[in-house]
């Protein structure tokens, strides 16, 4: 029998080298900073990795504009900036 893949995956894809990533985890029971939803240094270090751009949606970030653009970082944030790329 073949591994099953994970259920959830923040890595919704690639696109033009840019990743897209999804924090979600709790979003409907657990808004705490520690539920998964705000991007973090520890939520960060989990993501699979990407060599390119990111894209990160999340509910915040507790990482500063300053080091995300450091990053490559672009977040933002959900509901309110999604919309096509």
């Amino acid at each position: 029998m073949p591994p099953r893949a994970p259920k959830h995956l923040p890595l919704l894809g690639v696109s033009n080298d840019t990743a897209v990533y999804l924090l979600y985890n709790g979003i409907l029971k657990d808004k705490s900073v520690k539920g998964g939803n705000v991007l973090t240094y520890e939520v960060l270090a989990g993501l699979p990795e990407h060599a390119g751009p990111k894209i990160i949606y999340g509910n915040g970030s507790r990482i500063s504009a300053a080091r995300l653009r450091e990053l490559g970082i672009i977040f933002k944030q959900i509901p309110y900036e999604i919309r096509e790329m």
